[in-house]
């Protein structure tokens, strides 16, 4: 293997429908480790990941959250770079980590985190290159849906900088913008993309909807949804899915993600508007 082994960080609870493709697309190299941290899958979650050889790390129900459960698999991590991946994104390549592995030698010193795109189920993967993220670059975002379902990082800054285990949502986001107040550079690596599949239920996918909107509003301004754009989503889903571009299933859970962050951006909007009376 010509690039840096890598450890896999990825977080469970009954993921069996599609970590197998997920473990399966990595094309693991021989010193690669991977290592899942599961909150209590019934659902053959845990004999998958040891069918591929991962590390099992439990926690518990009540002390699951994002921050404190990917700090206990960076904790077990043995490798330099920490690559965390969501159970449902599916890399859309076979040289997934090779990308990132290519990406490794080509980041200068500076550079302490990576993300790749998160795609939707049919979206086409992007094409190679890497972007540099230095001081207020972030404020605008990436340029397409990325984070710790798919997103590299530099163990001894892990270390420096755990991630805050207290928040609900957007442990990433926190991390990558004080890595940049503190001078550091976030890397986009382009080609290193995966295929989001979670078929979790639209009140799932509306809870996330807000959760995300809340995350981002917490260091800069989103885009603020409008009940029109949503009626215009909707149509363009409604298309989508006769042409094969998306399933039902995926289009039912974006639209729903759409109403949580049109919802949550009202939420918020609220105290502002009350306190100019």
């Amino acid at each position: 293997m010509s690039r840096p082994p890598i450890s896999i960080v990825i977080r469970t609870l009954n993921a069996a429908e599609t970590l197998g493709a997920v473990l399966a697309k990595l094309n693991r190299g021989a010193t690669d480790q991977w290592i899942v941290v599961d909150s209590g899958s019934t659902d053959g979650t845990l004999e998958i990941a040891q069918k591929y050889g991962a590390e099992v790390i439990p926690i518990r129900k009540e002390d699951f959250s994002y921050g404190r459960a990917l700090n206990r698999g960076f904790n077990a991590a043995r490798h330099d770079w920490v690559l965390s991946l969501s159970a449902h994104t599916i890399p859309a390549h076979a040289d997934f980590l090779e990308s990132y592995g290519q990406a490794i030698e080509r980041f200068p010193s500076s550079v302490t985190a990576a993300v790749g795109p998160i795609l939707g189920e049919f979206d086409a993967a992007l094409s190679g290159g890497i972007t540099l993220f230095q001081g207020n670059d972030l404020r605008r975002g990436f340029g397409f849906g990325a984070g710790n379902p798919n997103s590299l990082y530099l163990r001894s800054a892990w270390q420096r900088r755990p991630f805050d285990e207290e928040i609900g949502g957007g442990e990433d986001l926190q991390w990558y913008f004080d890595a940049l107040k503190a001078g550091e550079t976030i890397a986009a690596v382009h080609a290193a993309g995966v295929h989001y599949r979670n078929r979790r239920s639209m009140r799932a996918f509306y809870q996330k909807g807000r959760v995300d909107y809340r995350a981002m509003a917490r260091f800069f301004e989103p885009h603020r949804p409008s009940l029109s754009g949503i009626l215009i989503r909707a149509a363009k889903l409604a298309l989508y899915v006769p042409m094969g571009r998306m399933d039902w299933a995926g289009a039912k859970g974006s639209l729903a993600h759409c109403v949580g962050n049109y919802v949550e951006a009202r939420a918020l909007a609220r105290p502002a508007t009350s306190s100019q009376r």
